[in-house]
């Protein structure tokens, strides 16, 4: 691979910022870059949900559909190797299965029940993170006759991982649309992961967030994922995701088992600006106690109240505004309010009112 290619791969990722690409657009340009810098047949990436690290969009080449599920079991189910929650936790989010494995690719159960059989030769695996944040996972395949990925190949996809989280945190957090849909979208999930049954307004979400539309009898895979963390859950009866369709809406999917036969309920509603709100503090790289903070500064209260309120000094108080003005790029308390909530949350309120 030469200097030139991940220079290209880079550039290329970087016109995505400057170019106001969406989301899902950005994923598209981030694959298209790596194919730079590796040679590989196949790749699933996926935006993450930052609190639930389960998949809220993907860029999927050369996977069949139906390896949806048996993907998602392993990824939540089973003990595996470079687990994409793993990855995204380690000072280092890249690996390949074949280092992994110290070469003996059997040892994985996702390379006995899914890779072999798809005839692939070794995995590597990335986290796209920046900071604590996980912003999407992707999972590369490199084909039988081919060597394992190099060494050169690992270090050049782990020098644009900054750059491609900076990408999609920055379509991420731009200004989305308010759901349209006209009510909340109702389906029953088999166990087999395929559609039972489902109501008329799910349609078009179902639509939307389909990352491979020639094959409508699978489902996406933000839904798909919810509906086997639901099923497998022992401390919640309800998973709850947020999801970014291909328009741009942003929805909250929300799955509950309905018994023993491994049927999953999930309803599907325009999530609210509220539901987005954490994504778009964590779009700024702040810390879960810097947005403590913002919350408490929107409401209000004084240095004085803060620390009382977060039992910290105001000192402290302090310093995490001057980092948290640094950040956001504002210099009063003001200016941070008009720019977080007026802009991404009270605009966009006025722009979908109904005037009577």
């Amino acid at each position: 691979m030469a200097v030139d290619d991940l220079v290209r791969a880079r550039d290329r990722i970087i016109g995505t910022i400057a170019a106001e690409r969406s989301a899902g657009d950005s994923l598209c340009e981030i694959l298209a870059a790596l194919h730079e810098i590796a040679d590989f047949d196949s790749a699933a990436l996926m935006l993450t949900d930052p609190e639930t690290m389960l998949p809220s969009g993907a860029a999927v080449e050369g996977f069949p559909p139906e390896s949806c599920v048996p993907f998602w079991d392993n990824e939540l189910l089973d003990p595996d190797f470079l687990k994409f929650n793993e990855l995204a936790r380690s000072h280092d989010p890249i690996g390949t299965l074949y280092e992994a494995t110290d070469g003996d690719l059997e040892r994985s159960p996702r390379y006995r029940r899914l890779l072999a059989p798809f005839g692939a030769k070794d995995e590597l695996r990335v986290a796209f993170s920046s900071g604590t944040t996980c912003w999407a996972v992707g999972a590369l395949v490199r084909p039988a006759g081919m060597d394992p990925f190099t060494p050169e190949e690992v270090r050049a996809v782990r020098d644009l991982i900054p750059v491609a989280a900076r990408s999609l945190r920055h379509a991420v957090s731009s200004r989305s649309e308010l759901g349209v849909l006209p009510g909340p979208g109702m389906l029953v999930v088999d166990a087999s992961g395929r559609i039972d049954s489902m109501t008329p307004d799910a349609e078009e979400a179902l639509f939307d967030l389909q990352c491979c539309r020639t094959e409508p009898d699978f489902l996406p895979t933000s839904i798909l994922a919810a509906a086997v963390r639901a099923r497998s859950s022992r401390s919640s009866a309800r998973v709850a995701v947020r999801a970014r369709g291909l328009s741009g809406t942003w929805m909250k999917v929300h799955a509950s088992p309905l018994g023993d036969d491994g049927r999953v309920a999930v309803m599907i509603e325009p999530a609210r600006r509220s539901d987005l709100l954490p994504i778009l503090l964590e779009s700024y790289d702040l810390t879960a106690r810097e947005s403590e903070v913002i919350l408490l500064i929107s409401r209000g209260l004084s240095t004085k109240d803060i620390a009382a309120e977060l039992c910290i000094s105001a000192h402290t108080v302090n310093d995490h505004i001057k980092v948290i003005f640094a950040k956001v790029g504002v210099t009063s308390r003001g200016e941070l309010v008009a720019k977080l909530f007026s802009e991404h949350v009270i605009e966009p309120f006025h722009e979908h009112a109904v005037h009577v």
